[in-house]
């Protein structure tokens, strides 16, 4: 069975780009349009080789699904990008950033979202 990610955006062109991205590295994909379904999939699905999470989301936002991840035991060591269309990193104030987080902007193109799966995932 191949390795999961979740891609959690409320926007369907962006999760379209990212599928594709995800697919191309064989990944297997579960789709979800808000943070609060998102967190309801990890509670009962922690087996994600990478979850992908848009910012600004409805119900619960990407930082808070973030917050939700690395505070989950099953979950802490996932690769995560946030994927942001925001160039700064201001608004992270109490977000529990680290080296299995990433930040991809929305606007750098698919060959950024590729470079950004595949360095997530150690794809060299």
């Amino acid at each position: 069975m191949p390795a999961k990610v979740l891609i959690a955006d409320d926007d369907h062109d962006a999760r379209v780009l990212w599928k594709a991205v995800s697919e191309a590295e064989s990944l297997s994909v579960v789709e979800v349009e808000d943070g609060r379904r998102a967190i309801e999939i990890l509670k009962d699905d922690a087996d994600f080789a990478l979850i992908i999470l848009d910012v600004m989301m409805p119900y619960v936002d990407g930082y808070e699904v973030l917050r939700y991840i690395r505070e989950d035991d099953r979950l802490k060591n996932t690769p995560v990008i946030i994927s942001t269309a925001d160039r700064t990193t201001r608004s992270l104030t109490g977000i529990p950033v680290d080296d299995k987080t990433s930040f991809i902007n929305k606007a750098a193109g698919l060959d950024n979202m590729r470079r950004g799966v595949a360095n997530a995932l150690g794809i060299q």
